[in-house]
């Protein structure tokens, strides 16, 4: 009977009660003719019921909606005695009921008993729900099914109320209602009830019923009139009224000045700002109903006004008050004051500085600048490399030195190479500068033969210009002040068309020959502005190299082309050695011995077209033979910044003469170095 393993524990007492087992005696001859007594064999039980929360049980196993009730699990062990302390799972086939707390399994007490409360998930809840609890108990596994009934509750709300029926706006009411279900009041966490007011906003918006019965929230109010507020749950709705009366004018703030720096009258830029107040109640808020505000200029230098609109206006359903003030004739800064008017007229307040500048370039304030006046590019004689580039600044003020406004636009105009700013030829002045590029590449200039012309290849004149004002001296007019006007009668610089300087000498030259190739070569000059140019003499001293002689017109004019010009040299890679160069280099501008002993040397280095070597060209020296007492000291390790050839030094030590000592300039391009030498003997 091996087969018997297999069997449970109640199915064996059959099977030994069938085959005659279980202890009964028998005869000794065989026959069978014994008593048998039967063996009593128990398993675990587990059982479910509902009762409420005085442990009666609920025989209908309807699922209250107003009273606690509770799943009551109990469990035994095969001998009949509780099993205390068993974990047992319990799970839902519904989701209209919760268990609290909601935990997949629970222990039973020392009794072997679990109670579990089980509730409608919510006032709505209906229809039937089967509970499976499932345990294991002397290595047998017990599962048990309960069904449930649930049928909806039917909720009233009554009683709501606020706590004040009269508030000032930005203060706030509690809200309050009673909740019952099937006239009974609502069990805790059972209902929520849904608050809304057009009042203010309300919190929370859904509130649960609380262990009283009620529900409550809090309305925050922010608007003003007859109100309401309104409860709601399960498809029936209460309301109540209350009145929320307007909180008085507590101040004025300023808002902004926009923009807050404009230019004087006539300049370029803005001439006009928009000041805006607000009026504010005890919260902060803005008072939407018109209040008159007045306003006040703190001083009227230059006549400063306010463009010819009122200087008292209402506010609007924003609670702002807008002024709007036109500047004059003077840089100045000055403040707008805002006032109410009684009973309130305590209640005032400043905007922030509004500033008046002159705006327009003049030419005393116009500068230009470069990263290096020398870089990598080569002219005629040397080597030439394309592509690298210097950064060319101007910044422009006006003539008080005040930065000109953002936007102002700035020309440029090469005589070789090319200009780049984001692909134009021009620049938007920004915090009072802007920048282009000057790349190196043809057209390369090749010198001139005019008188007092530079005759050097590969030096590029780039002129920048840009709409302005000549320059004055202010003095003062008849009432003792200044008023930054031009008044006839004082001192100025009269400007005339502007030219490119390209041969570097100081005057316009239409017509000249290179002394390369000996083709024609000549100057521009761009056009001004209708009436200011004449045919008068410029003076010397505001216009070299700026102005085309005798285009002047000796009147000041407000609008003309503030100008100034640059000289970049497009720098050769290589020093040039004496005896090399062209003949139309002229000689003091060649590579050559400046000084020399056996304390020091001083050298000039430049390229083949006379001019000075890159700005970022490193320097280094060397003695020959090297090994001897001679040591070489150098003072400075690059070329630096300059439009002419570059003098260096070295200090000697125990230098017997004979000695070379070797000036080396190195000068990198991409991913390459070129070295080249001068040498010098120590005498």
């Amino acid at each position: 009977m091996t087969f018997l393993k297999y069997l449970s524990v109640a199915a064996l007492a059959i099977a030994l009660v069938a085959c005659g087992g279980g202890g009964g005696s028998s005869s000794a001859d065989g026959t069978g003719t014994g008593t048998t007594t039967p063996i009593t064999v128990t398993t675990p039980t587990m059982s479910l019921s509902l009762v409420d929360a005085t442990g009666n049980e609920v025989t209908n196993r309807l699922l209250s909606q107003t009273q606690a009730q509770f799943l009551k699990v109990v469990v035994k062990k095969s001998t009949g005695a509780a099993a205390p302390y068993t974990r047992v799972a319990l799970t839902l086939d519904s989701t209209q009921a919760v268990l609290v707390p909601n935990v997949s399994s629970q222990l039973t007490d020392v009794a072997g008993i679990l109670l579990v409360r089980i509730a409608p998930a919510d006032v709505s809840s209906s229809g039937a729900v089967q509970v499976t609890a499932a345990t294991t108990v002397d290595a047998v596994s017990l599962t048990q099914n309960y069904d449930l009934q649930i049928t909806p509750g039917t909720v009233s709300l009554s009683g709501l109320a606020v706590s004040s029926t009269t508030v000032q706006k930005g203060q706030s009411i509690n809200v309050v209602v009673d909740v019952k279900v099937n006239g009974v009041a609502a069990a805790s966490n059972s209902v929520a009830v849904t608050f809304a007011s057009g009042c203010g906003a309300v919190s929370p918006a859904s509130a649960l019923v609380d262990a009283a019965g009620q529900a409550k929230a809090v309305v925050q109010t922010n608007s003003t009139g007859a109100c309401v507020v309104s409860a709601s749950s399960s498809g029936v709705s209460v309301v109540t009224g209350y009145t929320v009366t307007a909180p008085p004018i507590a101040g004025l703030q300023f808002v902004s000045a926009i923009p807050s720096l404009i230019y004087q009258t006539g300049s370029v830029g803005a001439n006009t700002s928009v000041v805006n107040f607000k009026v504010i109640d005890s919260v902060g808020a803005a008072v939407t109903t018109g209040v008159k505000v007045n306003a006040s200029l703190t001083n009227t230098d230059g006549g400063i006004n306010f463009c010819g609109s009122p200087s008292s206006i209402t506010s609007g359903s924003d609670g702002v008050a807008s002024f709007s003030i036109c500047a004059g004739t003077l840089p100045t800064t000055v403040q707008v004051t805002a006032t109410l008017d009684p009973p309130n007229a305590a209640i005032s307040t400043s905007s922030n500085l509004l500033t008046v500048q002159t705006g327009l370039p003049t030419q005393r304030f116009f500068d230009i600048a470069a990263t290096q006046l020398n870089f990598y590019a080569g002219g005629y004689f040397t080597g030439k490399f394309n592509g690298n580039s210097v950064d060319i600044t101007v910044n422009a003020a006006d003539r008080q030195g005040n930065p000109v406004p953002d936007g102002t636009k700035i020309v440029f105009v090469s005589e070789g190479g090319q200009i780049n700013s984001a692909g134009q030829s021009s620049c938007l002045i920004a915090s009072g500068f802007c920048t282009v590029r000057l790349i190196g590449q043809d057209y390369r200039p090749m010198g001139s033969n005019a008188a007092n012309g530079d005759p050097r290849p590969g030096r590029v004149t780039v002129l920048a210009y840009a709409d302005g004002e000549e320059y004055f001296i202010d003095t003062k007019d008849a009432n003792g002040i200044y008023n930054n006007r031009y008044d006839i009668g004082e001192l100025f610089e009269d400007l005339g068309s502007p030219y490119i300087d390209k041969d570097e000498s100081g005057a316009f030259v239409s017509s000249y020959k290179n002394l390369v190739t000996n083709t024609d070569d000549g100057e521009t000059f761009y056009p001004m502005p209708a009436g200011s140019t004449g045919s008068t003499a410029c003076p010397v001293n505001s216009n070299r190299g700026l102005s085309v002689a005798a285009t002047c017109n000796s009147k000041w004019d407000g609008y003309t082309k503030v100008r100034r010009s640059i000289v970049i040299v497009f720098s050769g890679g290589e020093i040039g050695q004496p005896g090399f160069y062209d003949s139309t280099i002229p000689a003091k501008y060649h590579t050559q011995v400046i000084s020399k002993s056996k304390g020091g040397i001083t050298v000039q280095l430049s390229d083949y077209d006379g001019n000075p070597l890159p700005a970022d060209a490193t320097l280094a020296v060397e003695v020959i033979p090297s090994g001897g007492t001679c040591t070489a000291t150098l003072f400075g390790t690059q070329i630096g910044s300059s439009t002419e050839p570059t003098a260096h030094s070295v200090g000697l030590d125990k230098c017997l003469g004979g000695e070379v000592v070797r000036f080396k300039a190195s000068v990198t391009a991409g991913s390459s170095t070129k070295v080249t030498a001068f040498d010098v003997t120590v005498p």
